[in-house]
């Protein structure tokens, strides 16, 4: 799944003090490095320009739960100041239509008590009885549709990277089966690839053990000195070491934390990486129904975490004792499973756009990607299908701390005649952790591929069971664009999808002159405004501001 891809970064910038770790705490050498796998116009209106950051901005160690939402000039956070635009320009107004999101994503938890009431409902539908009542080809599809399927009809859970099935096609096994043989120079290519996806994966999945280890032994040195009870930050700052060993226990400790890595992290990304390993790789594996499938009403699959989160950015109900709040009021959320555990397929995603479309939505939030897309024209088809039909697309640019320009990640807003899709909005993430990591060190970017940036790290959104939790990466980010997007629309009901991405792109909060830290940790600094096309970050309280000058 995409979520667990954010996680990598800091598992990598982490690899060495695991090894640090190992002299202390005698456990085996660290492994090499795995190897890395895999234009909108210019803004012609003077964007806004942010004031000097405050200094408890600067000073604060942990992310509010609401950071995303808040405003530079009044709750010193580099949010999107979306609440400040509904408390000050919109009160008192109401929105003048719905707004269907389409969640092409995992799955969503429709049940959840903070998404239930602002789920699309096929109204012409009825419920488990059987038919296919409005006769749009789906049978039962009340909440959504679920298209990767396995021959049985149940949602697809984990399935293998698009490289492995490229990989399988050449060697003629099954994993391969449903794609063109490529040439045979294309094989050589997707052969090497293959084989670094292979050391990328099991590699980190070495390091992702080895930093479970010594995070394990670190915890026991500490928990020695602290006593009984949960290491927080707090505890382990006020611990005085006693030794040599405390005082390295202490350190890598709070390194980790400050990567965001404690025993929870490390665990879903160590499930992740197990499952890469153990399907994304297999050229034997294919779990995929023939093409063609019908598909599926369960569009909560066997793992919708990932779509939940994404789900609540943009809508969650919005109310006084609710942990997290959707930036759009009023909306609803179209459900569309398309993501497994893996590498999406061309087709399905083709599918679910042109489904999503037909059913109503006005904006589709693609929240996934990957390195490499076989099937590349048919899911053009589809986007220009969206773009004719005034459907917005926003996407997010990917997790690899890769430059979008030079690596694209699929889906992308350039079709294979070079032409590009003109409603799609491609979206980086940034931080709150101050000026010089305003991008996200996960993040991918690009001047000319990434059209601009949003909150993406440590935001706090549902998860199934009526959960919330802290989850990070551009997929965050993208739903923060989306949400953004529909409170435009919702309240400015006359502006298409291309005035509402104008819009977005000419009111972004701009630093200039900011140099940030460069994504992927190599100790590089670079403007801000060289990252994206915008050159800022999505800027809600701004963009209302604009809508209201131009329909006066």
């Amino acid at each position: 799944m995409p979520m667990s891809r954010a996680i990598i970064a800091a598992i990598v910038l982490s690899a060495s003090l695991s090894a640090c770790a190992r002299s202390a705490t005698s456990t085996s050498p660290a492994p090499r490095p795995a190897p890395s796998g895999q234009p909108t116009q210019p803004v012609v209106q003077p964007p806004v320009t942010v004031t000097p950051e405050p200094p408890a901005a600067a000073q604060a160690d942990t992310a509010r739960a609401d950071w995303h939402r808040l405003d530079a000039e009044t709750d010193g956070v580099i949010g999107v100041g979306s609440e400040r635009a509904l408390r000050e320009l919109l009160a008192g107004r109401t929105p003048q239509r719905t707004v269907v999101v389409a969640v092409i994503d995992g799955g969503v938890d429709t049940v959840h008590r903070y998404l239930a009431p602002v789920l699309w409902k096929n109204e012409r539908e009825v419920a488990g009885n059987g038919r296919d009542d409005d006769n749009n080809g789906f049978v039962d599809d009340v909440f959504g549709w679920n298209f990767p399927v396995t021959a049985d009809g149940a949602p697809v859970h984990h399935d293998t990277f698009e490289v492995t099935r490229l990989y399988a096609a050449c060697a003629g096994r099954p994993a391969g089966v449903g794609l063109q043989r490529p040439a045979a120079a294309r094989c050589d290519s997707v052969r090497t690839a293959y084989r670094e996806q292979s050391q990328k994966v099991n590699g980190t999945l070495t390091q992702i053990r080895n930093i479970e280890r010594t995070l394990t032994q670190v915890n026991a040195i500490l928990g020695e000195v602290a006593g009984a009870g949960m290491l927080t930050r707090a505890r382990v700052e006020a611990i005085k070491p006693a030794n040599a060993m405390q005082e390295q226990a202490r350190s890598i400790w709070l390194q980790l934390a400050d990567n965001g890595l404690d025993a929870a992290a490390i665990a879903e990304a160590k499930e992740a990486y197990e499952s890469q390993a153990k399907y994304g790789l297999d050229t034997l594996f294919n779990p995929h129904a023939p093409a063609g499938a019908a598909g599926s009403r369960d569009v909560m699959g066997p793992d919708a975490k990932h779509g939940t989160h994404v789900a609540g950015i943009i809508g969650a109900v919005r109310g006084a004792g609710n942990p997290v709040q959707g930036i759009a009021p009023g909306v609803r959320l179209m459900t569309v499973r398309a993501v497994p555990d893996g590498d999406e397929r061309d087709a399905d995603i083709a599918r679910a756009v042109r489904y999503a479309v037909d059913n109503g939505a006005q904006i589709i939030n693609m929240s996934f990607g990957k390195s490499w897309s076989p099937q590349k024209a048919a899911v053009d088809s589809a986007m220009r299908y969206a773009a004719g039909k005034g459907v917005l697309l926003v996407h997010a640019a990917g997790n690899d701390a890769e430059n979008n320009d030079v690596s694209p990640s699929f889906p992308t807003s350039v079709d294979l005649a070079g032409a590009r899709i003109p409603t799609w909005i491609e979206v980086g993430a940034s931080s709150w952790k101050g000026r010089n990591k305003l991008a996200a060190g996960f993040s991918n970017y690009g001047k000319s591929r990434v059209d601009l940036f949003a909150p993406g790290e440590d935001i706090l959104s549902t998860v199934p069971g009526g959960d919330v939790k802290r989850e990070s990466g551009t997929s965050m980010a993208a739903p923060v664009v989306s949400g953004v997007a529909a409170l435009l629309m919702a309240h400015f009901p006359s502006l298409t999808a291309l005035q509402v991405k104008e819009i977005l792109l000419q009111s972004v909060r701009t630093f200039p002159g900011q140099l940030v830290d460069k994504p992927g940790g190599d100790g590089q600094r670079v403007p801000f405004s060289d990252l994206s096309a915008s050159g800022g970050i999505v800027d809600a309280y701004a963009a209302v501001k604009l809508a209201l000058q131009r329909i006066q």
